[in-house]
């Protein structure tokens, strides 16, 4: 079967052509030829040449593209969001663990035979089994201070890396 597209030419024809027309129409046995309607000028194309592209249908695969990346991302996401959940989770485990036995530690330090009994250990004894001696001083006996005067202080070198040496240590005494 023949693919092809009839065209009209709207054109007008010359002289020269349509005496070649004339030529070939009469040398052409009509008789032979199926019926057909004659025309002018004719022009063929092949359809398959100016096939249009399916906009429509390329716009829709595009979007069920875009949609189905769009959901792996977002189940991705999901994932990696219940991952750091499960480890949050078992950081705070670990934390209430700590605490728990932070606890206990401090309630053994507060407990008095516990600290009764180290104290033994170490050598010491109850007072009630001290013998108790007793200072008696005199009226005119009296140590007077005398607050530092803040013009006599000298700020040298050694006392500023003093000063900063004990904020350090504090500071480092601090976070431990």
């Amino acid at each position: 079967m023949n693919n092809s597209v009839v065209k009209l030419n709207t054109r007008a024809l010359s002289k020269e052509e349509k005496k070649l027309m004339k030529k070939a129409a009469n040398e052409v046995d009509v008789r032979s030829l199926p019926k057909t309607k004659i025309v002018s000028s004719i022009f063929t194309t092949d359809r398959a040449a100016h096939r249009t592209i399916p906009y429509g249908t390329l716009f829709v695969i595009c979007l069920f593209t875009i949609a189905a990346l769009f959901m792996t991302f977002l189940s991705v996401r999901v994932n990696e969001v219940n991952n750091e959940i499960s480890t949050l989770n078992s950081r705070l485990a670990d934390i209430r663990e700590q605490t728990a036995d932070a606890k206990a530690d401090i309630f053994d330090k507060k407990d008095i035979t516990l600290i009764r009994t180290t104290a033994e250990r170490y050598g010491m004894v109850r007072s009630e089994y001290l013998p108790a001696h007793y200072i008696t001083v005199d009226a005119e006996d009296k140590v007077t201070v005398y607050p530092e005067e803040e013009e006599e202080r000298e700020y040298n070198v050694a006392s500023l890396l003093s000063a900063f040496g004990s904020s350090i240590s504090s500071f480092l005494e601090y976070i431990r």
